[in-house]
């Protein structure tokens, strides 16, 4: 049968090795590519299988993973914060012969990322070149938490230029976006205060008068909170702000008659008094309001 062609695509490369690993004896190998496996199946457990190809290296892993290079830079670093592990990333020209765990790569993508991960140290990992320019392409912001590692020169004497992760670039760039997101909330905040104000300016509330009708007999003057309102008659009622009220009625030769008054919005009331009689004045009578006698019945204002 023969075997299916490869298909040339371009995508995220990582390349782990275990530290020492030529120097280990052979079950302990094992147990260290294990230990490794388990690190990257949990990084990649939310990664679609056709979306990565898992492959073996004599002294580690390879993954393959196409999409986003910021999503597979997540995956490289969830794993690379377990024990030290060289790492490299590239993002380049493969050839594979199928998506999945069970296909055949190769290419110069692959051979870019392995040898990132040969120059990285335990501790840092690296990236190369033209994984950094894919992530600026892609994530400018998650880009400006690279920053250059060094040129080196493998034994072909060809030139690479790597870049490293920086874990005090990137608490910059989320104290950034933190500071930003304050910002943002607190502009919305202000304009919707102002545009409240100008609200409120342009369109204020429309608020109710009260109403107190005069029923004064022989005849008075009308005087609310101070201020002189007229005489009773001609007056036969006002209307008020909602609202504590002090009205005061003077009749010549009699005392002032004074009568505080608490009045709701809309509300009707009657001031009744005749100067001469020693009954004492009734305070104002609200008319019947149904509504409002049921608010006050159950509690409400």
């Amino acid at each position: 049968m023969t075997p299916p062609a490869p298909i040339p695509v371009y995508a995220n490369i990582a390349y782990f090795r275990i530290p020492r690993f030529e120097a280990l004896p052979v079950g302990e190998q094992a147990a260290e590519k294990e230990k490794l496996e388990h690190r990257v199946r949990e990084a990649m457990a939310w990664v679609a299988a056709g979306e990565r190809v898992v492959l073996d290296a004599e002294e580690g892993m390879a993954i393959v993973m196409f999409g986003e290079p910021a999503r597979a830079l997540d995956v490289v670093q969830a794993v690379h914060r377990g024990e030290p592990l060289h790492a490299g990333v590239n993002y380049g020209p493969l050839a594979l012969t199928a998506r999945g765990d069970d296909a055949r790569v190769f290419g110069d993508g692959l051979v870019a990322a392995a040898a990132a991960a040969r120059f990285s140290e335990p501790q840092r990992l690296l990236v190369t070149q033209d994984f950094a320019k894919a992530l600026e392409a892609t994530s400018p912001e998650r880009a400006s938490e690279l920053e250059t590692a060094g040129e080196f020169t493998d034994t072909r004497v060809r030139l690479h230029t790597f870049f490293t992760p920086d874990a005090k670039r990137k608490m910059a760039r989320r104290r950034n976006l933190v500071f930003t997101a304050v910002l943002g909330a607190a502009a919305i905040l202000f304009a919707g205060v102002l545009v409240r104000e100008g609200h409120q300016r342009l369109f204020p509330p429309v608020v109710v008068p009260a109403t107190v009708a005069l029923l004064i007999k022989p005849r008075g003057e009308i005087v609310v909170d101070g201020v002189v309102k007229g005489r009773t008659p001609p007056l036969t009622e006002i209307q008020l702000t909602p609202g504590k009220h002090v009205l005061q009625i003077r009749s010549q030769g009699f005392p002032t008659l004074e009568m505080p008054v608490d009045l709701d919005a809309g509300e009707r009331v009657t001031l009744a008094h005749t100067f001469g009689t020693k009954a004492k004045p009734k305070p104002p009578e609200p008319e019947p309001d149904f509504w409002r006698d049921l608010r006050r019945k159950f509690g409400g204002s």
